[in-house]
């Protein structure tokens, strides 16, 4: 397994290895205004919510890799103070690349890429209309790292209003994903999908019996997986001891119900 040390490594290199490690990320597409009230419009995919009380949002206008030179959303949230981020759907996610493109400080990138600003409740920057989750936040630090082409500007936000379409709602109040659809970053050109790549995940409400309660015969089988280890550990206390006889064809029975999640059955296999 290669190695690398970012210390002596070129910076483009831990760029590429990063983005690609570390992934798929959110991304935050953020408006802001400079002190002349003009508008600029990019997206950041070093971004993530970080704490609900209060709501607190982060993002990293980076240093430009090629000039050193700073970007315009971080000129103008030093300046204004204040921000909108509104979240990427698949059906933007062409005009979002438009307005990343690398246009001189001043250009509306809201007409550049065809989008429709909407007015916010409690800052001056606009959010894209055709967003189907926007936030409106305050600047609350600027943490700088380095100081060189390529260095990260941490924004440590506060979100004071969030707005949310109807239409992506569920019915408990929450935001259905696959109504949402939003896009996330991969490494060089990929993104990925959210709606096409969903799945459920039960989480654990009480203490689980974990993978190193599972007998020898389960957990040192050469058919079933960590995944499937992990699954059969997911229950609250064990279902009986595992038989010793057909261990190989219990294991492939097992596997089966496993693969379609029926914990219960794959439990009933190794059991009875």
């Amino acid at each position: 397994m290669p190695s690398f040390d970012p210390s002596e490594i070129p910076f483009p290199q831990t760029h590429r290895l990063l983005l690609g490690g570390v992934a798929p990320r959110p991304i935050a597409f953020v408006t802001t205004l400079d002190n002349d009230g003009r508008v600029n419009l990019a997206p950041f995919s070093f971004f993530n919510a970080f704490g609900v009380n209060p709501p607190v949002i982060c993002f990293s206008p980076a240093f430009s890799g090629k000039t050193g030179n700073p970007k315009d959303t971080l000129l103008n949230i030093l300046e204004t103070g204040v921000c909108t981020v509104s979240i990427i759907s698949y059906e933007m996610v062409h005009q979002a690349s438009v307005a990343s493109a690398p246009f001189e400080r001043g250009v509306d990138e809201y007409i550049k890429a065809g989008f429709s600003k909407q007015p916010s409740l409690k800052v001056a920057p606009p959010s894209v209309a055709e967003s189907p989750f926007t936030m409106e936040a305050k600047l609350l630090h600027h943490i700088e790292f380095g100081g060189k082409p390529g260095s990260a500007n941490m924004l440590i936000c506060e979100v004071l209003m969030m707005h949310v379409k109807e239409e992506v709602m569920n019915e408990s109040g929450g935001i259905d994903p696959a109504k949402m659809d939003q896009v996330a970053r991969m490494g060089g050109a990929y993104y990925t999908r959210a709606a096409k790549g969903l799945f459920q995940l039960p989480q654990p409400t009480e203490r689980v019996i974990g993978i190193d309660s599972l007998p020898d015969s389960i957990r040192q089988s050469s058919i079933l997986s960590g995944q499937d280890l992990g699954k059969l550990a997911s229950v609250t206390e064990h279902p009986g001891k595992p038989l010793d006889s057909d261990i190989n064809e219990r294991h492939e029975r097992a596997k089966k119900h496993l693969e379609q999640d029926d914990i219960a059955s794959a439990w009933q296999a190794l059991i009875e």
